[in-house]
Order: C-alpha cells, then structure tokens, then sequence
C-alpha cells in the first residue's frame, strides 16, 4: 500500500546552533503528524457543537496554533493554521465528489474509496491528481468529516419559533391527533385539521392575520393560504386525483390468468398430477409468471416447469 501523501508547502528552515529558534520561518514544512494534530483539535472542537456556520471562531484557530506549537516546539502562527486547514477543506470537497462516482463503493472501515480495476484505471489515466484518493486509506478522514462535513437542514423537523424544542409538531383536531413527525399519517387528519381550524376562509372562527403578527409563523401559512384561496375543499379534491391515478397504476397489473393456462399445463408430459396441480395453483397466483409461462417454447416451458418444482419443493 502506497504511503501517506505528505502535504507540503515550500520551505525554508531556519536553524540555529543552540537549536530550534523560539519563532518559526515565514514558511514551514507540514508533515503528517502536525497536520494530525491540527485536525485532531479542530475535530475535537466541532464534536463540542461550537463550530459556526462559516466555520471556526478566532479563538478556536489560536488554540489549533498552541496545540501545534507545542507539537513542533516553536511559534505556529494562525495565518499558518487558517491556510493549511483551508487545503484539508479542499481535499474534503474532493473526497466527497469523488465519493458519487458511478460504480464507486466506500469502505467504512479502511476509510477509503473503492472502484474496480478497470475503473480506477480508465478515471485516473483522465485524471491523475485523483489517484491519491482512489483505492488507499484516506488520512484524517474522521477528523475532516467532523470539521467539514456539511449537516443540511431538510425541514422534515421544522418546528415553530414559539413551540419548545424536543418535542414533535402535533396537529389535532375533532376526534384525531396527527404526529408530523411519525411519517404514517395519510393526510385526511391534516385536512380535517385545515377545514376546523378555519384555514381557507371555512371555518367559524377565521380571522385574518395581522401584518404586525410577522413573528408568528403559522399566521403567516395561513395568510397565504387565504391569499391564494387555497381551501380543504381543494386539498380533499387533490387527494381524490392521487387516488384515481393509484388506482389506474393498480389496474396495470395482471388480474387475470391465462385461459389457456390450464390446459397447457395438464398437456405436459413425464409429471404427475399432483405436481402439475401444485404449478396451476402457483402460476394462478403469481400471474405475470404465468403470462411468460404461456409465452415460451415447448422445451423452455417445460425447463421452467421443473424449475419451479425444484425452487418450491413446498408446492407439492
């Protein structure tokens, strides 16, 4: 296995006779173990939950550049710090396109993106700077998921500015209480909901928001709502479409067998009846099979015959 790749920047040492001067050269070698110590902080701070949206606060850097200042045993400054964490940022944004390849497979445990022979070949001989992360470990890649990886909201847990946190969003209405968040409602309770709290302008106590009531987020959906003359009797209308289009969906399948299905499998020769029965019963069940039974040959047909006997030894 290939050694780690080094990142380096261009280098000028300073050394004196005493030995390691207390402030380090404009310029400095990374290796891998300083490298490993900045991530290793900076991942150790992100785990806190104090990282930002933009990234690290000053004082987090400052304490990145102490932590390897003391590895190295002189000044890291963090101008240093902020420009080499900024090509481990880069390397991240790599690794992460790399990882949606066609055909590529990840290796959780060795860290590593996997693709076949031939395919690792073909890519890397159009790109050759992708080879270091194809096929090997990638180094600190646990501390760059933790600093870099992005968290997107989805909004499948959006709650209220005025509801209290760890708690799921709650519906309720005449006879039913829907959980948002369960995922298993339908959403007949959510438009009984709409029609009795008066959204859409139907029920008995609705009134229309104020502009001032900008806080109040449900207001806001609700005057939309209102605006757009958007009602229950409209949402229960969508609900009817759907299901006419489910049901036109289900009318595709088969919902017939063959009528020849039976004759032509009591022709069949060198089977008992019991086993010809037990073929009827499943080819009668399992339709489309029994469609693509009647669609073969004399000698494929039979072939399939014995094999459905032979992969359901229960049948007879």
């Amino acid at each position: 296995m290939a050694e780690p790749v080094q990142m380096a920047e261009p280098v000028e040492e300073i050394l004196e006779e005493v030995g390691i001067p207390k402030k380090a050269a404009k310029m400095m070698t990374w290796t891998p173990p300083m490298s490993a110590c900045l991530m290793k902080c900076l991942a150790q701070i992100a785990a806190k939950g104090v990282k930002t949206d933009k990234g690290f606060k000053e004082v987090h850097i400052t304490k990145a550049a102490k932590d390897v200042s003391k590895l190295v045993g002189y000044e890291v400054t963090t101008t240093q710090i902020t420009n080499h964490l900024r090509k481990w940022k880069t390397r991240w944004q790599k690794i992460d396109k790399l990882r949606t390849l066609s055909g590529a497979l990840w290796d959780d445990d060795a860290k590593m993106i996997v693709l076949a022979d031939q395919h690792y070949l073909d890519h890397t001989l159009d790109h050759v700077k992708d080879a270091e992360f194809l096929n090997k470990p990638l180094v600190n890649y646990e501390y760059m998921e933790a600093c870099f990886a992005d968290k997107l909201a989805t909004g499948k847990f959006a709650m209220g500015s005025n509801e209290p946190l760890g708690k799921p969003v709650v519906v309720e209405c005449p006879g039913k209480t829907i959980d948002l968040e369960s995922g298993e409602t339908n959403g007949e309770g959510f438009v009984e909901a709409q029609a009795a709290s008066g959204i859409g302008g139907h029920g008995s106590d609705a009134t229309t928001p104020s502009p001032s009531s900008g806080s109040n987020k449900k207001r806001k959906r609700a005057s939309i709502l209102n605006d757009e003359g958007i009602d229950a009797t409209q949402v229960s209308n969508m609900s009817d479409a759907l299901r006419f289009v489910a049901g036109a969906i289900n009318n595709t399948c088969h919902a017939e067998t063959h009528p020849d299905l039976c004759k032509t499998i009591m022709a069949l020769t060198g089977f008992e009846m019991d086993q010809k029965l037990a073929v009827l019963d499943y080819l009668t069940e399992h339709k489309g099979k029994g469609l693509n039974f009647m669609n073969m040959e004399d000698a494929v047909r039979e072939a399939a015959f014995k094999r459905i006997l032979a992969k359901n030894p229960d049948l007879v």
